[in-house]
Formats: structure tokens, C-alpha cells, sequence
């Protein structure tokens, strides 16, 4: 009997367990938090002023008196704020770290919503997040710490899975209205969930209330505690308790409990937790076949409706970054392998990090104050420029080594898309007078279906018919003369008709009928219409702009049919549309109906114009379909999901880029396709309705939420008709190609090696597509993701490159080795299981093309003022005479942009020239060269004029600080984009009395091209102008500019 004593008391001394402990019959992980909005009643000012202050301070506090407490974390974007704002408290953050007290939770960079981002940002913002704390802390997150978020993808554990990540938790689901998983609204409290591709994770589904507080009493005696464990799996539980929302800690009272709970002598054992050491402790999770599994979405029923459709802007802006984000990395890495435009690596983590942020759960989500979005639209429309930017330096670089000597004007057009495809392309051209017509030719010579849409102030607005290959660049031939070519496009007052379709509107405007001509079937439900209609009595009387009921959407729509008018918009060779503009109150509505002609001809767009001023509504695009189906299929952007008709518990759900009804033979479908909106739902077998805008009625709480969409709206969606189902019909390929826009430039005429069209690379099939390209965080090889696209396996697939690949191995969805690679030559090979991504690393060998290096020559200035100063003493310096100035900790000692450097004086000297008509003397060499200049304004926007030789230039500067750019919101925000571009961006000003948080300040590049006989610069007689520095440039990448506009604007209200 002693041996048996000793025994087992060694055993357990092994385990680590305590006697008293190694008899308990229930085991609770316990996990503090302080979960912190970064915006929602609050603007992101406040969080770092206040709430992170306080999350700080009263951490410490606890860790310095109660031992068994531990701190878990989440958000890098909230440790980078502390690290620029509060650098001691930071230190203090890293040694704790280390000591095992502060737990970083979460991995991304912020807590995302999982519904709305593409998968891709939802890589992207872990693999930020991931970077950063290896960089910082020398550690990685493991988990997904989702406390407080609108529902979960069905995507979250096939994107954790192949990022590393081993679990998941939340509280969220205990706000479901209804049961949804037999009597529970979880389908478990720990267990693994399936993602879409088959991959598991842990996850504790139950973490019950995340501000809850403890007494100070001793836990392991806890009922509720008890109860809970009693149903739970291997009678454990995983549990939060902390502060909410507005950070902070756990209260005393806790951390009291936490240090009784741990040493109590109840039927509890308490576990002081990290949020990751549940899933750690069940490693592999293979051996623990008693884990419950699931297999599906985890979405809310109600508490999320809203959140698919409120902020409409922010919608928009967010997916336009995602599509530029991909655009900008992927020429980046064509550029960077003939050694043209240096690859912008900061840059593009600067633009990636200032806009994923906000797609935290109640930003993106449309569910934050409005002052706070004043601060979201800024960063959203900042970071569209820099990507903006960063194409046409890419591009710029290609097109220096292709051949664009054709007869007419030279254009580029970029395809993003790496998949051959055929889509309208707009442009702007120059052209001092109006021209009669316009011919365009491809990279083959061959000539294509174009028109002139328009001529203004010197431009001749044109489209065309372009047929690109995967991800490339062609050069185009646009000449103005009349055309041969003919198309079937029709357009009447009420009919538009193309090679696939004829379409005919009702007197209402609204869609009647549509016939596919290749098999004669009619899309809509006869004596139906495919309309816009609005649900009128959308009254919420908690959370408005989180909640659509589904008594509103069981309504009878109300059509829009006030003042209508219906009239031709345009009818070329390419392109033809019907305008239909209507009202209704005091809301106004103007469509484009589009077809194309040797285009995107399968896709009928409808180009919305909407100035929208409705309260107490949902808008929606209904479409009554001549097919049906019970259930209709959803893109997630990884994979799709079969959903059934309006139900209790799924009434309005969440889709990506695409939903479809087919019918069950496959024999017939039609795809609706969007470029910014969320939210669906299904009211019978044959409709489907695209939400459009949510305008909820509030009682009491949120008021404001009444009119949060009110302003002017952009947004397209799409219809397709196919045979098949939607998966082999193509669909993905037609509504990334909605969302994906050919990028237009006008570039100069020149020899070339590279010919008429480079295309970077290519996959064998249509099943495996490209969804990411980007040069490695770590290394200089090309990181290269796919997605299996059709819901099977995929065999042999081949993906080819322009040179033999020099070295290649798989990762994971942060870029660490986790495989080799097969490799023949120039081809990437390998297998795919269904909806599986796969990332690789992969070097090529670098061929004979390169483009010419370019140099950069600093002017030297004479600086008469100061414009920086360091932490602590922005009293010492007043830039713009009110006591501000530029953060020096944030600046360095250059700034380079666009591949143009400039270098920036030191804070302890005169550093800033404020212009008083001074005479700069130029260098010899500075004739013909670029000549850059780095100011600002002072005080507000100004014109100003610079003189070189006898020639003037007049250039908008723009004021330092504030916002660079606005939606328009009614009430709130006047509509803007400063003209012109932000070379550099700080993320906070100086005052006399410290910081001035996340008010920017900014510096501009402007360019001249110098005359031969250019001797001198003479600067502006308003010394409100201050010039930062001057660079002479030979930067040919500048000769390609834009010719048409990538980025989605707001309509210019400011005056």
C-alpha cells in the first residue's frame, strides 16, 4: 500500500498535478481577457488615449499582486499603438510576455470579421499580425480569439488550419435568438470544427459572458462552473472573464477568485489559461476521438443580419482594396523579376495593415458611430491611392521593356486576373479635338469592337473589347478613324440585345424578360420582373444597424416607381445600355443596363447610381427566376454553400462575389454577381434578393444608425445565365472579372524585348486559380497561393512560369516551409484536395530582360524654418503657427515613394524650406531629367506656382494634416480625395502638449518634367508653402499614367 502511495504521488508529481487536484472530477480553463473595440461607440482616438491606457496600467497592477493571473490579448494593430504611443508601458508588455503573464492572443491584426473579408484578408490579416509578434516578441500566436463577433465562415478553419493556428473561441453564438443545433445554440462547448476544405481546429464554442466578473469567492466550488462541465466533453469547460468593449482588465474581485480558484479545494479545477492552452493540451487531436465534431457554418440568425449591408461605403471601399492590394503585389513581383521598379514591400504592408484594420467587427460591419468612420473612410481611401500607385509604377517598369511602337496611341492594359479572359476596357485618351470615331487593335494587330463614349476638355472617353492572357500586360493600339467593324449589339427605348441575350424592361424600367439566345430559355418568372423593391417598416428596437427582422423581409416589396424615365445611354460596337432613372421621396435612383460584344458578353451588368435618403427601409434587388431549386448556392471565396429558402434561423445570410439558383438537373441556372455587397436571402425556390441598403427605425438606442447610408452610392451587380452548375459554368472566373477591373495606361512609344504582351504565369485548368502573388516577408522568393475552385480533387495540376523555376517549396498561409515541391522546368506541380488553398515559395531564374536602373540626384535646399520634433517636445516647434508639427520618431532620414527618394533634414536643424519666392540653382545634369518636389501646405489648400526657365507650373498643395480624403455623408462629411499624392503619412502630429492621436500629417510629390534649358527652380512667393526636399530623377516609370480610374471615389461634395 505505501509502494501504491508513493507511486501515485510520484505519478502525479510527473503530471504536475497536485493531489487534491488529480481528483476533481470537472476541469475549467479559465481566460482572461480585455476585449477592445478599436472603433464602435468610440473613434480610434479614444481607444488609444483612454482604452489602451487603462488596459495597460490596470494589467500591471495585477500581475504585480495576484500570481496566477494571466492576461490574454488580442490585435497586433493595438501592440503597434502601444509601441508608438506608450514605448516604456510597451517594454513592460514584452517582459511580461516572456514571463508567461501576458498571453498574445488571436494571431491577426486585428480581430476580424470573418463573413465579409475575402479569404484572402483573411490571410493576409494573420499573416500581419503573425509577422509582427515574431518580429516583436519572438513568439507566434495560435490561435483565432474571437470573443465578440456577427458569426463565423465556414471558411475559419480551412484559413486557420493552413496558417498553423490549432483552435478557436467565442461567446458569440449564445446571442442566436433561436436554437439552432437540436436544443443548444452551439452544436458543442469544445470540440473540432471542419472548415470548408476538410481541415479541423479545436474550438470552445461557449465561452459564456467575456466581461464576466467572480465575487472574490473560491471558483472551484463554482455551480456554474459545475453545470456547465457536467454536459460538457470530458466534463471541461473553457471560460472568459474580464472586461469588454472598452478594454481594460479583469477586476479584483476576479483575480481574487483566480488565486482561490487554483488553489481551491472544490470539485473544479481551475486553470489560470492562456486562450490557446486548451487546444495545446489536446494536441493531436486525432487521439481524442470523444471531441465532438462539426462540419458547417456558424453563423448568427439574427444578431448579424444587418451587418452584411449597413455602411454601405465601407463595403465598397474594403473590397476595392482587397482587388487593388492583389492587383498592386502581383505586378509588383512582374516588375521585380526584370529588376525594374524596386518591390514596395513597406509600402504595401503600410496600405495592407492602414485598411485591415478596419475590417474589425464593428467597422466593416457598419456598426460604429460615425465620427469613427470619418477615420475608416480616410484610411480606406488612403490606401486605394498607395495601392493605385504602386500599379502604375509596376506597370511602368513592364512597359519600359515592351514594344509599343504601334501607329496610333500606345496604351498598356493590365491584367490582374491570372486567367485568360475577355472583359470591357475604359479609357481615357488624349485628343486636342473631338474625333469622329475610334479604332482599337490588340497586341496581335488585330482590331477589336470599340467606341467612343465621349469627349471632354481634351480627353476622348473609350471603350473596347479586350481579350488578355493571364496575368499580363498588352499593349494596345488606339487610333481615331472610323471602323469596319460591326457587332449584333441592339439597344431600343425598351429592349438591349447582344450575341447571348435580349433583354426587355417593363414601363417601370424594370426587367421583364430576358431570353438566352443559345437555348432559348427565359431567365425571369413570367409575369414577374427582375426590379429593385423596397421593405418598407424596418423597425429595430435594440440594434439597428447589427438587425434586419424577417417580418420586415416577409413583406410585399414596394416598387420604385416615381418619375421614371427611360432613355438609350449608349450604343456602340462594344458596348450598348439603357439608362433608367426613377425616385422614389426623396431617394434617387439612375441604373445602367449593360451588354457587351466580344467581351464579358454572358454577364449583363446594371451600374447603380443611387443618391439614398430613405429612413425606415431595406432596398433590395429582387430576381424571381424562371428556374427553381430548394436551396441556392453561396460563394465564400474558399468554396461555396448550399443554403435552403428563408428559414427562422437563416432568413438573410452572407455571400462573397455570388449566389445561384440551378435547377436540380443542372440543365439551367442564373448567377447574380456583385462587386460590394453582402447580404442575401432566399424567400422561395426561384428568387433570390441582393440586399442593397439597410435603413433601420431605432426607438431609443443608436439613432444615428437611421441614416447611416444617407449620401451617394456606386455599385454594380451582374446576371448571368448558364448551363451546367455554377461551379463548372464558370461563375467565379465572370464575378472576379466583375471585381477585378482591367487597368488602363497611356505609356510612350518605344522598342521592346518583351514584345506586344508579357504574361507572368499560368495554371493548366480552371479548377486551381491564383489567388495571391507576392514577394515572401522573410526572403526574396514569390509567394504563390491557389484555391481549388470546383469542390474535387484536382490531379496534375501544372502552373507555368517565364523561366525555369530555380527552387520552390510549400508553406503554409504564413510562409513557413511546410512541404517540398515538385518541379520540371519552368512548371510548378501538384495535386489539390477539394476547395483545398496551397501556398508556395518559388525562385525563378532570372532571364535576359531588364529594365534600366534608375538614379535619383538630391538638389540641396537652403531650409530657413522647422517642421519636426521628437517625443515630448512638440513645444519646441509650431510648423503650422498653431503649435503643431511633424512627429520626427516617425520620419527617418529619407523618404522614398514611387521609386523617387527624397532626403529629409535632421530634427535638431532648420529642416523645411517655407517658400519665399526662392531661386534654386539646378545642377548641369538636371536637364531633361524629372525634378521632384516633397511639400506640403501649412494651413489649408493652396495653389501654388513653381517657374522653371521661362515656363510655369501651377500645382494644387494640399494642407499637412487631417483627412486626405471623405465619403460623402450627409450630415457628417463632405465628399473628397486630395489631388495629389501622399509621398509620406504619419500616423500622429505633435502639440505643445503631446501627442495629437492618429491625426495624420502628410508630405506630397509633384513632378515636372524639366526643360532642356532648365537652370533654375523658383519656388512660390507664400511661405504657407513648405518644400521638405527636392530629388532630380531620371524615373522613366513616371512616363506611364493612368488612363482611366481604378479606385472606387467619392462623389465631390466639398466646395
Amino acid at each position: 500500500m505505501k509502494k501504491r502511495t508513493i507511486l501515485l504521488a510520484l505519478l502525479l508529481a510527473a503530471t504536475g498535478l497536485s493531489p487534491v487536484q488529480a481528483q476533481k472530477k470537472y476541469k475549467a480553463y479559465i481566460v482572461s481577457n480585455a476585449h477592445l473595440d478599436t472603433q464602435w461607440n468610440w473613434d480610434v482616438q479614444t481607444t488609444i488615449d483612454e482604452y489602451l491606457k487603462h488596459t495597460l496600467v490596470r494589467n500591471f497592477y495585477l500581475f504585480k499582486h495576484y500570481p496566477n493571473y494571466v492576461f490574454n490579448f488580442e490585435g497586433g494593430v493595438k501592440y503597434n499603438w502601444i509601441k508608438e504611443y506608450y514605448p516604456s508601458e510597451y517594454e513592460l508588455v514584452k517582459k511580461y510576455i516572456k514571463e508567461g503573464r501576458w498571453h498574445v492572443s488571436g494571431s491577426s491584426w486585428d480581430a476580424n470579421d470573418t463573413n465579409m473579408p475575402s479569404p484572402e484578408s483573411f490571410f493576409r490579416n494573420i499573416l500581419l499580425g503573425q509577422q509582427f509578434y515574431k518580429q516583436e516578441f519572438g513568439i507566434k500566436s495560435t490561435d483565432i480569439f474571437l470573443p465578440d463577433c456577427f458569426g463565423f465562415s465556414y471558411t475559419l478553419p480551412t484559413v486557420a488550419a493552413h496558417c498553423g493556428l490549432i483552435g478557436f473561441s467565442t461567446q458569440k453564438l449564445q446571442w442566436r435568438h433561436n436554437n439552432m443545433h437540436g436544443k443548444s445554440k452551439m452544436p458543442f462547448n469544445i470540440g473540432l470544427w471542419q472548415g470548408i476544405d476538410g481541415s479541423r481546429i479545436m474550438a470552445a464554442l461557449n465561452g459564456k459572458n467575456y466581461v464576466h466578473e467572480w465575487d472574490g469567492g473560491d471558483i472551484s466550488k463554482d455551480n456554474d462552473l459545475k453545470n456547465t462541465a457536467k454536459s460538457s466533453t470530458n466534463h471541461t469547460i473553457y471560460r472568459y472573464y474580464g472586461a469588454g468593449d472598452r478594454g481594460g482588465s479583469a477586476n479584483i474581485n476576479s483575480a481574487i477568485s483566480i488565486e482561490k480558484g487554483v488553489k481551491g479545494e472544490g470539485e473544479v479545477e481551475i486553470i489560470s489559461a492562456t486562450s490557446d492552452q486548451l487546444y495545446k493540451d489536446y494536441l493531436p487531436f486525432d487521439k481524442h476521438p470523444e471531441l465532438p465534431e462539426y462540419d458547417g457554418e456558424l453563423l448568427m440568425d439574427i444578431h448579424a443580419t444587418g451587418c452584411y449591408t449597413s455602411q454601405a461605403a465601407m463595403k465598397l471601399y474594403n473590397r476595392r482594396n482587397e482587388q487593388l492590394g492583389d492587383a498592386a503585389e502581383k505586378v509588383s513581383v512582374m516588375a521585380d523579376y526584370i529588376d525594374g521598379a524596386t518591390y514596395p514591400a513597406n509600402t504595401l504592408t503600410d496600405a495592407w495593415r492602414r485598411f485591415i484594420w478596419h475590417q474589425f467587427h464593428d467597422d466593416l460591419t457598419g456598426t460604429s458611430l460615425p465620427k469613427a468612420y470619418t477615420y475608416s473612410w480616410n484610411d480606406e481611401l488612403i490606401s486605394q491611392t498607395q495601392f493605385n500607385d504602386i500599379i502604375r509604377m509596376g506597370v511602368g517598369s513592364l512597359a519600359s521593356c515592351m514594344d509599343t511602337r504601334v501607329k496610333g496611341n500606345a496604351i498598356i492594359v493590365y491584367n490582374a486576373m491570372a486567367a485568360q479572359r475577355k472583359e470591357l476596357a475604359e479609357a481615357y485618351i488624349d485628343s486636342p479635338k473631338k474625333p469622329a470615331a475610334v479604332q482599337v487593335f490588340d497586341a496581335n494587330g488585330k482590331e477589336v469592337l470599340a467606341q467612343l463614349v465621349d469627349w471632354k476638355d481634351g480627353k476622348a472617353h473609350i471603350a473596347f473589347s479586350a481579350s488578355v492572357a493571364p496575368l499580363s500586360c498588352s499593349v494596345y493600339d488606339v487610333r481615331f478613324g472610323k471602323s469596319s467593324k460591326r457587332s449584333s449589339l441592339k439597344a431600343t427605348q425598351n429592349t438591349l440585345e447582344n450575341s447571348v441575350y435580349k433583354l426587355t424592361l417593363n414601363a417601370n424600367g424594370d426587367i421583364a424578360s430576358i431570353i438566352d439566345k443559345r437555348t432559348n430559355q427565359e431567365l425571369v418568372e413570367p409575369g414577374k420582373a427582375f426590379r429593385l423593391a423596397l421593405f418598407l417598416g424596418n423597425e429595430s428596437t435594440e440594434w439597428p444597424a447589427w438587425e434586419i427582422q424577417k417580418k420586415v423581409i416577409d413583406k410585399p416589396g414596394t416598387e420604385i416607381s416615381g418619375e421614371v424615365k427611360i432613355s438609350i445611354a449608349e450604343q456602340g460596337p462594344s458596348y450598348a445600355a439603357l439608362r433608367v432613372e426613377r425616385s422614389y421621396n426623396t431617394s434617387k435612383f439612375v441604373q445602367y443596363i449593360r451588354m457587351s460584344e466580344g467581351a464579358n458578353d454572358e454577364r449583363i451588368d446594371i451600374i447603380n447610381e443611387v443618391d439614398w435618403s430613405t429612413k425606415d427601409a431595406v432596398l433590395k434587388a429582387e430576381f424571381p427566376m424562371n428556374v427553381k431549386n430548394q436551396e441556392a448556392v453561396y460563394d465564400l471565396g474558399i468554396g461555396t454553400v448550399k443554403r435552403k429558402n428563408n428559414t427562422n434561423t437563416a432568413y438573410e445570410v452572407y455571400a462573397q462575389q455570388w449566389a445561384d439558383i440551378t435547377a436540380p438537373d443542372n440543365s439551367y441556372g442564373v448567377a447574380i454577381l456583385n462587386d460590394c455587397k453582402y447580404g442575401w436571402d432566399k424567400p422561395n425556390d426561384n428568387t433570390l434578393r441582393l440586399t442593397l441598403f439597410h435603413a433601420p427605425i431605432s426607438k431609443d438606442r443608436y439613432k444615428y444608425q437611421e441614416q447611416q447610408d444617407f449620401g451617394h452610392h456606386t455599385f454594380t451587380y451582374s446576371i448571368v445565365g448558364h448551363q451546367n452548375e455554377p461551379l463548372q459554368a464558370g461563375i467565379s472566373h465572370l464575378a472576379e472579372s466583375l471585381n477585378s477591373r482591367l487597368a488602363v495606361f497611356n505609356t510612350p512609344k518605344h522598342k521592346g524585348t518583351l514584345g506586344r504582351e508579357y504574361s507572368f504565369v499560368k495554371v493548366n485548368t480552371p479548377q486551381v486559380v491564383i489567388r495571391s502573388l507576392k514577394k515572401g516577408e522573410e526572403s526574396d522568393m514569390y509567394m504563390i497561393r491557389f484555391y481549388e475552385m470546383q469542390g474535387k480533387a484536382a490531379q496534375n495540376v501544372e502552373v507555368t512560369f517565364p523561366a525555369a523555376i530555380e527552387s520552390a517549396y510549400e508553406t503554409n498561409g504564413i510562409e513557413e516551409k511546410i512541404g517540398e515541391a515538385t518541379i520540371r522546368d519552368n512548371k510548378l506541380c501538384f495535386n489539390m484536395a477539394s476547395y483545398q488553398p496551397k501556398t508556395f515559395a518559388v525562385r525563378l531564374k532570372k532571364g535576359n530582360v531588364k529594365a534600366a536602373p534608375i538614379q535619383n540626384i538630391p538638389v540641396q535646399l537652403g531650409f530657413n524654418s522647422k517642421a519636426f520634433t521628437p517625443e515630448n517636445f512638440g513645444y519646441m516647434v509650431s510648423f503650422d503657427k498653431k503649435g503643431n508639427s511633424f512627429a520626427a520618431e516617425l520620419i527617418g532620414n529619407q523618404v522614398t515613394y514611387d521609386n523617387v527618394s527624397f532626403n529629409i533634414g535632421k530634427h535638431e536643424v532648420k529642416n523645411v524650406l517655407k517658400c519665399k519666392g526662392d531661386t534654386i540653382q539646378l545642377p548641369k545634369e538636371a536637364a531633361g531629367k524629372k525634378l521632384y518636389i516633397l511639400a506640403t501646405s501649412t494651413d489649408k489648400d493652396r495653389q501654388a506656382t513653381f517657374v522653371v526657365g521661362d515656363q510655369s507650373y501651377e500645382l494644387e498643395v494640399p494642407y499637412y494634416s487631417g483627412f486626405y480624403g471623405q465619403w460623402g455623408h450627409k450630415g457628417v462629411s463632405d465628399g473628397y480625395i486630395r489631388n495629389a499624392t501622399p509621398a509620406y503619412i504619419g500616423s500622429h502630429r505633435h502639440t505643445e502638449k503631446g501627442n495629437d492621436t492618429y491625426i495624420y500629417t502628410y508630405m506630397y510629390k509633384f513632378g515636372i518634367e524639366l526643360p532642356k534649358e532648365a537652370q533654375t527652380l523658383i519656388l512660390p512667393k507664400d511661405d504657407n508653402i513648405a518644400v521638405f526636399a527636392i530629388t532630380l530623377s531620371d524615373n522613366y516609370l513616371d512616363d506611364v499614367s493612368a488612363a482611366n480610374e481604378m479606385r472606387a471615389l467619392p462623389l465631390e461634395t466639398k466646395k
